[in-house]
């Protein structure tokens, strides 16, 4: 075991960062750096690197701490107990009982960085403060949602959406989480109606964490605020802007503008694709939040979590379990929306969190015969037989291509040409991106034969055998996909644009502005960016396309492949999906579901 952290950064196993930061506490501790003190450092730097926001000990009782070669299961070195390695931890000055000043935070069998620590006990705190401190509800609320659901089922089956309305018009902290299609924009549009109905100079913003994502709140707003039985007075009053969330809260020179002592002027905030929102920003925005503030929490529980360390709304909504309601929460539901109070599910031993989460499972936009809604329902349950059988079952919306080795399939590379065949032989930028809008290739990783940049290579070798684009590294017709936030801008993480001429034959970049016209900037002043013909799934969240490739690694086993990603990126298609994939990989990857390591699901009550 002597220098074993040497070799484990010295073959990558671990990083840099987490190699220092494990000299870092041996020093300060004054004990060998060949201790389990020091890979307890680097353990829990790696984890939080990987997404975790703490290392749970018990998980590694007599396990390999780092995935190497050079580890072998019982390898721990003091100890085979957790009372034991506990021990160890609490015996340096750098481990400290919670609320204590240390680098390093034990918590019962937790173990934290210390920041992230403080970041999840602060959240839990100020969403429980929110959960105790319910606004008073409108006698009038149980007509409002009446006249805003004229065709609402019979007592009998109460409709989702009214009582996710009917949860946030009485509490301060709500989440909706629901799939593609289930009506969350609707939803919110309603219930923004109602606050306005109660209070026509409520002051309300519009959030989400990407730029891309931001644009599609304010356009599915945009078309679906006419449909509804809406006053014009209070239609008029429903904000139609968003911004992202760092946008919103005024970061710059890596600080926030607005925090605890300099709050929002907001009294409600609805935040959408929530699942992107990481333990630290969502931090940073309940912080910045007046205390009397609503907060909407809009998301689809069962996508993918976010880049940075945490699952906020994973937490938050209990990890895919049942919601049920407390019964006095059941019975105010059913009263507001005239529903029989045993339709309404309710759990014998509630969280109170659980009485402010509503699921949206009907999906309106795939019907229940629909091959992507079927396939989509099918990897959230897990069915790995029935899903691989429903591939192979003919279907006009999904198309299942087989890998041949680490190769390509014909058809796919076929189908990439055609689909974007119209965004470089176009002589109309409007067109050109409405075509790239409308189809995209997305893989699970960036290297190797089906990454995205083997693909965005390949795709431009094609385009110029057959003549359709120039040499060189720019040329007219080619996507881009920002990859930093570009504040002065306007440009964030997530947004893709094309290149093309201007009147005088000069490359700009050319991106879709809110409200549906085309801003063109230099391509010398960009923010980083990359070629987009293909973009990983990860940066394809909060966007829809018409059509879409999922091109996945063939291997089994591959560390990107999980059921959170092959569901979010078969969800991304609105009317036909080609998958790409190998079947040991699809049951790989349905199999495989990411678990994060945090504490924040048991402080809000999930578990005890």
């Amino acid at each position: 075991m002597k220098h074993l952290l040497e070799t484990l950064v010295r073959q990558g196993d671990i990083s840099g960062l987490s190699y220092g930061f494990a000299r870092f506490i041996a020093e300060q501790s004054a004990c060998e750096f060949d201790s389990l003190l020091a890979y307890s450092a680097a353990l829990v730097s790696e984890s939080n690197q990987n997404g975790d926001v703490c290392v749970d000990l018990q998980q590694y009782i007599d396990q390999p701490l780092f995935d190497s070669e050079y580890l072998v299961p019982g390898q721990l070195p003091v100890g085979q107990s957790l009372e034991q390695w506990q021990q160890v931890l609490l015996e340096s000055p750098c481990v400290g009982n919670p609320g204590e000043e240390a680098p390093l935070i034990l918590e019962n069998q937790r173990l934290y960085l210390n920041r992230y620590w403080y970041y999840e006990s602060r959240v839990a705190e100020m969403i429980t403060r929110r959960l105790e401190s319910r606004p008073e509800i409108n006698p009038k609320l149980s007509q409002k949602l009446d006249l805003l659901f004229p065709d609402s089922p019979q007592k009998t089956s109460p409709d989702e959406q009214k009582l996710a309305v009917a949860l946030a018009a009485s509490h301060r902290f709500v989440v909706i989480s629901g799939g593609p299609g289930t009506g969350k924009t609707s939803t919110v549009i309603k219930i923004l109606a109602v606050l306005l109905g109660q209070q026509s100079d409520l002051r309300i913003k519009l959030a989400a964490p990407t730029g891309k994502a931001a644009a599609r709140m304010m356009e599915s707003i945009q078309l679906r605020i006419e449909d509804y039985f809406i006053e014009p007075d209070i239609r008029k009053l429903i904000p139609r802007q968003a911004c992202t969330i760092h946008r919103l809260l005024g970061y710059g020179h890596r600080s926030f503008q607005y925090n605890n002592s300099n709050p929002l002027a907001l009294d409600c905030l609805v935040i959408d694709e929530a699942s992107m929102i990481d333990l630290t920003l969502m931090y940073r925005l309940l912080e910045a939040l007046p205390e009397h503030a609503r907060i909407i929490l809009l998301g689809d529980r069962d996508q993918l979590a976010s880049v940075a360390a945490g699952n906020v709304l994973g937490d938050i909504t209990g990890h895919g379990q049942d919601i049920g309601y407390s019964p006095s929460q059941a019975a105010q539901l059913a009263s507001l929306t005239d529903s029989l109070e045993q339709t309404i599910p309710v759990s014998a031993q509630p969280s109170a969190i659980a009485d402010s989460i509503a699921l949206l499972t009907q999906s309106y936009r795939f019907s229940q015969d629909s091959g992507i809604g079927r396939l989509a329902r099918l990897i959230n349950k897990g069915a790995g037989k029935e899903m691989i059988a429903h591939l192979q079952t003919p279907d006009s919306e999904i198309i299942w291509y087989l890998p041949d080795a680490d190769h390509l399939h014909p058809s796919a590379i076929d189908w990439m040409l055609e689909a974007y065949q119209p965004v470089v032989n176009n002589d109309n930028i409007e067109q050109a991106l409405t075509a790239f809008e409308q189809s995209r290739v997305l893989c699970a990783v960036r290297s190797g034969p089906f990454g995205i940049e083997e693909i965005n290579r390949l795709v431009e070798a094609r385009m110029r055998s057959v003549q359709w684009i120039d040499a060189g590294d720019d040329f007219r017709g080619k996507p881009i996909l920002i990859t930093a936030n570009d504040y002065e801008l306007d440009l964030f993480n997530g947004d893709t644009g094309i290149l093309w001429p201007d009147e005088l034959g000069n490359l700009r970049a050319c991106f879709r502005s809110a409200d549906g016209g085309i801003r063109r900037l230099s391509i010398f002043h960009l923010p980083d960016h990359v070629t987009a013909w293909a973009m990983t799934v990860h940066k394809s969240q909060g966007s829809e396309f018409d059509s879409v490739l999922l091109v996945l690694p063939s291997q089994a086993g591959n560390n990107a492949l999980n059921r959170e990603l092959l569901y979010t990126g078969v969800t991304r298609a609105r009317a036909q999906l080609r998958l790409h994939a190998s079947e040991p990989a699809l049951l790989s990857a349905i199999d495989n579901i990411t678990q994060r390591h945090s504490g924040l699901a048991q402080k809000l009550g999930w578990y005890t």
